[in-house]
């Protein structure tokens, strides 16, 4: 079926201010559905309307100071007093408020691409397309093996996939493999016999060894299962239950059968080798697992003595690549970054979702908008360090992500995360527009507090700061409570 992305919209209306918030969220692992945040209660919203009618008459002081993209000084446009959404103004002493929460379904066509080389300038999509069953040549016979030849591929997954694991899976990196041989199905590599499971990863190898041959690497077994064109499941770019119930009629680019498709399979790599935390490695997934479990990059770690009967083996023959999967490792938790306006503008028009923010798009300027934002509440910086800058960010190992906020027009600010997907190759992963908001917003960070950060138009005032969360496996989540 197609891939789908749930879109959360929340926008709450005070109208004796005419300011607006529209918050959108990224993908969801699985394909489920995302919670609905906590808005907070009418008493929470009417303090928060009240320290901004407070300050209304102290932000008139702070608007010469108001700078963005590198401009002189600029006055920003009078908030408007026009109704929205079809309501009418009321005395502000009412507090009248408006919360509406509505769902997105945004559905991607099914359109085939390879996931190893995404566009830089181009929206990727969130999820893949349906897979399809690709049928084998000829029926399955004993002993046969798929050949796999000298060349290279791209290993790992790419950030922001449903069921991604961050920490497991390194983004695409290219890998140069030599020749070698798989078996065509899990052991015993015979149609008319059962696949052999509940044997621990030792009893695996003994097994291969017997035969002359030897148990597959983690790389020659993802090789095998992507096939020539480096789809993400053994069906093509999305998978196609039916291999579950039939995977000796399920065929990958290499001619092997039933790639992961009704059993794990145990490989000779490990997760974390070396280390106390150090897993055995197991590829593929059973008949019941999500259908995320069954892409070809996802790993899965067991101890070594595991006996589990949804985990089984295929051999491998030819000298072993010695090449081992890159393991994510945890970096800076904040970095600044440059990012051009320009090539701002093309990343808010590659995504349906943004595309209506690029028009006269300005970045807020640094550091003097950040002060200001700063300056408009108590004073107090509790601990946190504040930027309009594009921050780079690592919450976990292997998650990497760009966090930017900025201005569209003259009165709609914006705050958006991107999944980093390679060198300038970005995925949108989650964004929150604030509609007659001019600015400035900044970004307020800790490097103790990987999870999260914060947007804020003014540091300790209620109701004007919000939350950019990190949610596992890897999801991001743009909240204001």
């Amino acid at each position: 079926m197609p891939d789908r992305t749930w879109v959360r919209c929340v926008k709450r209306e005070q109208r004796a201010h005419g300011k607006q918030h529209f918050g959108v969220g990224g993908a969801l692992a699985h394909g489920s559905d995302p919670e609905l945040e906590q808005l907070g209660d009418a008493r929470r919203m009417g303090l928060a309307l009240k320290a901004r009618l407070e300050r209304a008459g102290r932000r008139g002081e702070l608007e010469d100071r108001r700078q963005v993209g590198g401009e002189g000084p600029i006055h920003a446009p009078k908030r408007s007093a026009e109704p929205r959404c079809g309501t009418t103004l009321a005395p502000v002493r009412s507090l009248p408020l408006t919360l509406t929460a509505c769902f997105v379904l945004a559905t991607p066509a099914c359109k085939k691409s390879a996931p190893s080389a995404p566009q830089s300038g181009a929206a990727v999509p969130s999820a893949s397309a349906p897979g399809q069953l690709r049928a084998p040549e000829h029926l399955a016979r004993a002993d046969e093996h798929g050949e796999v030849p000298t060349g290279g591929f791209r290993a790992g997954s790419v950030p922001g996939d449903p069921g991604r694991r961050p920490d497991l899976e390194p983004k695409l990196v290219p890998i140069e493999l030599g020749a070698y041989k798989i078996d065509r199905l899990p052991y015993p590599n015979d149609p008319n016999q059962a696949p052999r499971s509940g044997v621990t990863r030792e009893e695996a190898q003994r097994l291969c060894a017997e035969r002359g041959a030897r148990l597959c690497t983690e790389l020659e077994w993802e090789r095998a299962c992507k096939g020539p064109d480096n789809d993400r499941y053994p069906t093509g770019d999305g998978w196609d239950p039916a291999c579950s119930k039939d995977p000796k009629r399920c065929e990958s680019g290499f001619s092997t059968l039933g790639m992961g498709a009704a059993l794990g399979e145990w490989v000779t790599s490990d997760i974390a080798p070396g280390s106390a935390k150090a897993l055995a490695v197991v590829r593929g997934a059973a008949a019941d697992a999500p259908a995320e479990d069954h892409r070809c990059a996802a790993r899965h770690g067991f101890p070594p003595t595991t006996r589990d009967d949804k985990i089984g083996f295929r051999c491998c023959e030819g000298p072993q690549n010695a090449r081992v999967l890159p393991e994510p490792a945890l970096g800076d938790a904040y970095q600044k970054v440059h990012l051009g306006t320009e090539r701002l503008v093309e990343l808010l028009k590659a995504d349906p979702l943004t595309a209506s923010l690029a028009k006269d798009v300005r970045f807020f300027r640094e550091p003097d908008s950040a002060e200001t934002v700063v300056s408009r509440g108590p004073g107090d910086r509790k601990g946190f360090s504040f930027t309009v800058a594009p921050l780079r960010w690592n919450p976990v190992a292997g998650a990497d992500l760009l966090v930017l906020v900025g201005r569209s027009g003259e009165n709609t600010s914006f705050v958006l995360a991107y999944y980093l997907l390679g060198d300038d190759t970005y995925r949108l992963a989650g964004s929150f527009i604030l509609k007659n908001e001019p600015g400035p917003v900044a970004l307020a960070y800790s490097d103790d507090i990987r999870p999260r950060l914060h947007f804020s138009t003014c540091w300790g005032c209620p109701g004007e700061t919000g939350k950019i969360l990190f949610r596992k496996p890897e999801r991001v989540a743009i909240v204001q409570p």
